[in-house]
């Protein structure tokens, strides 16, 4: 895990990634930085060799630092497992998720 503020120090460094495991819905009404949507219920579609949805982003990628995050915590927590488990390395979720990085903004 990694907390919100540590998380914002980040936001703008080039070897970071920001991945929203919100639907699509929460996700278009705002996000963190540039951050790219990869719904949780569909993870394992996007990581997975050869899936129709494979997202090449971490194949291209293998030593960015990727941070997840939901609304909440939870579904980050879970989704961050679930890449680990498949095989992304430098992996960590926001604890308490968007709304504890909402409560820090400047």
């Amino acid at each position: 895990s990694i907390s919100a503020s540590d998380a914002k120090k980040k936001l703008n460094d080039p070897n970071v990634q920001f991945i929203d495991v919100r639907d699509k819905e929460s996700f278009s009404k705002g996000t963190i930085g540039n951050a790219i949507n990869l719904e949780r219920g569909l993870l394992e579609f996007y990581l997975a060799d050869g899936s129709p949805l494979e997202n090449d982003t971490f194949k291209k990628n293998p030593e960015k630092e990727y941070i997840v995050f939901c609304g909440l915590g939870g579904q980050g927590t879970l989704a961050t497992q679930t890449m680990k488990d498949m095989g992304v390395k430098n992996v960590k979720n926001i604890s308490g998720g968007i709304a504890e990085w909402d409560k820090i903004k400047d």
